[in-house]
């Protein structure tokens, strides 16, 4: 019986680990007062433990608007878009900055030849001073929020960032209610800002979901 206990606890821990996710990401370059770990949180959905496909991804980059926070919500459809995104701008970061190495190169930009643009598949939330979440979605707009740059500082150092832009929220009526007052709310945009290979590669290892949560009337198939 004691044994039987003990291969139950044991099938419990292994289970969990098959699933175990990794949830942060870095950013190590940006402002000194800035963290340099963000949260990024995907779902997906399983068969019997079996990967089939993503079913959505919540990301909170950094904003430098004080006491804000910016939160993208993306749709199924657009996490393999964002995940490949990801990919080629890892490698076209490696090639580029390898290149800069080689050159010796300072001070310099350059737009990326990749970028990702959504039209209805990413929602855009932002909270300023504890107020009720902001969304700056709209049905009409062909977003074009993933367009990344190359940029080398004048010590050598490497960098790829991407932005939302600037959000807003137009309260109609004001917070009061009077009138025809229409108050705006602003948050400056989610920004990625990655300074390595490995940072860039931080946020992919966040999609690295495919081993899913095994039913438990099949977990005594691991123990043949």
């Amino acid at each position: 019986m004691k044994n039987r206990k003990i291969v139950f606890a044991f099938a419990i821990l292994m289970t969990n680990a098959l699933f175990a996710q990794k949830t942060h990401f870095q950013m190590s370059s940006l402002r000194p007062d800035a963290d340099s770990a963000f949260t990024c949180r995907v779902t997906a959905k399983y068969d019997n433990g079996r990967f089939v496909q993503y079913t959505g991804c919540t990301i909170f980059p950094f904003t430098s608007t004080k006491n804000a926070k910016v939160r993208l919500s993306f749709d199924a459809d657009e996490v393999p878009k964002f995940l490949e995104f990801l990919e080629r701008v890892k490698e076209k970061y490696t090639e580029w900055s390898n290149t800069a190495a080689t050159n010796h190169v300072r001070g310099f930009s350059k737009k990326m030849p990749i970028e990702m643009k959504s039209k209805g598949g990413i929602w855009s939330l932002f909270y300023v001073d504890g107020k009720p979440p902001r969304s700056t979605f709209d049905m009409n707009r062909q977003w074009e929020f993933f367009i990344p740059f190359f940029k080398v500082d004048k010590q050598g150092k490497c960098f790829v960032e991407w932005s939302t832009g600037n959000l807003e929220y137009h309260v109609k009526g004001g917070i009061h209610g009077l009138g025809n007052i229409v108050e705006v709310e602003r948050c400056n945009g989610g920004q990625f800002v990655f300074a390595s290979v490995q940072e860039i590669q931080s946020l992919i290892d966040c999609f690295n979901i495919q081993g899913g949560p095994i039913n438990k009337q099949d977990v005594s198939n691991l123990f043949q």
